[in-house]
């Protein structure tokens, strides 16, 4: 009877450890923060933050600098601090070996070649400039203009704005092709809205309302299920990019800018300028809550790399500007 008593008392102690152990594990933080980098020679806050993964480059918005900084990733050193004057967000041109940055002050489109990081060209704009993409199918840059509802669709090779396609609401915030540039979502925070944008005729086609929801910003396809994430006023949102109907939404925190998502762990990272980013579990159908993790006040930059998976964030504190690494929770 005693050893029978025993064997009990030490398979409950055994199932508590075990227990404890889930706990553990199913509360552990999404994220955990690494050491922050610093810029040398930079200071002032960022915009939007990029990744380009054939070169292995971490492309930063520097307004605060006047500047685009292209971070090697590899050796997590500063390659460039390139003077574009105030810079909002750049995107990659790989087999033209070029970077497209939206600059202001002046207003324009910035060439800069990608080998060199030399400024080769420049495409003046009508307005202030904000977010950028580029179509790789077509070889045409589309530049928001942060004035008003309008997107430019550039010609690099002409150096010339060949459309002004015409978004109602205005209020332009984040864009992202579908994977095979059929389709642009553009978030217009004015109108709550994601607007459908044909590539080819450069015209919208449909006009999804987010109704409950306000004030989109961050945007990022789910590709293996046909979604569209889009982070809004203390919400993520997924919607079916046929349909534009919303399937789920889950809280995050308030007044998120910019939305990263690692397609390959299905996981959304929103930073909301507050101090923390909210991390959010992406299925077919659903969005569960994972947690918020402390980043940097201020910061409402991230992005993904999407080969190691380590999440960064450009911010600037003092004098300095620095970027910071999350590595991704199991």
């Amino acid at each position: 009877m005693l050893k029978t008593s025993r064997i009990i008392r030490h398979a409950c102690i055994g199932m508590s450890l075990l227990y404890l152990a889930l706990s553990a594990d199913l509360h552990a933080a999404p994220l955990t923060a690494g050491d922050p980098i610093a810029l040398p020679g930079t200071k002032g806050g960022f915009d939007f933050i990029r990744i380009d993964t054939a070169a292995n480059r971490l492309l930063l918005g520097h307004t605060g600098n006047k500047s685009f900084d292209v971070f090697d990733l590899s050796t997590r050193k500063l390659l460039r601090s390139v003077p574009t004057s105030t810079a909002q967000d750049a995107t990659t041109d790989v087999k033209g070996g070029k970077y497209y940055v939206s600059g202001n002050d002046p207003s324009r489109m910035v060439i800069v070649d990608s080998a060199s990081l030399e400024i080769t060209g420049e495409v003046p704009t009508p307005a202030d400039t904000d977010l950028i993409g580029f179509n790789p199918d077509t070889g045409l840059v589309y530049e928001c203009n942060d004035t008003a509802g309008e997107i430019w669709v550039i010609n690099p090779a002409t150096s010339k704005i060949v459309s002004t396609i015409k978004v109602a609401g205005g209020g332009m915030e984040d864009l992202v092709f579908d994977p095979e540039y059929k389709q642009l979502y553009q978030a217009a925070k004015g109108s709550s809205v994601i607007a459908v944008i044909d590539p080819v005729a450069n015209v919208v086609t449909a006009s999804w309302s987010l109704a409950p929801h306000t004030g989109p910003h961050g945007v990022a396809l789910v590709p293996d299920t046909g979604g569209l994430l889009v982070a809004c006023a203390g919400k993520l949102v997924l919607l079916n990019r046929t349909t534009g109907k919303i399937i789920a939404a889950a809280p995050t925190a308030t007044k998120v800018d910019e939305l990263a998502y690692d397609a390959a762990l299905h996981v959304a990272y929103c930073a909301s300028k507050q101090g923390k980013i909210s991390a959010v579990a992406v299925a077919a159908g659903t969005l569960t809550p994972l947690g918020d993790v402390p980043d940097q006040s201020g910061a409402g930059n991230i992005v993904v790399d999407p080969k190691t998976h380590l999440v960064w964030i450009a911010y600037s504190k003092g004098n300095q500007a620095y970027v910071q690494p999350f590595t991704a929770g199991n």
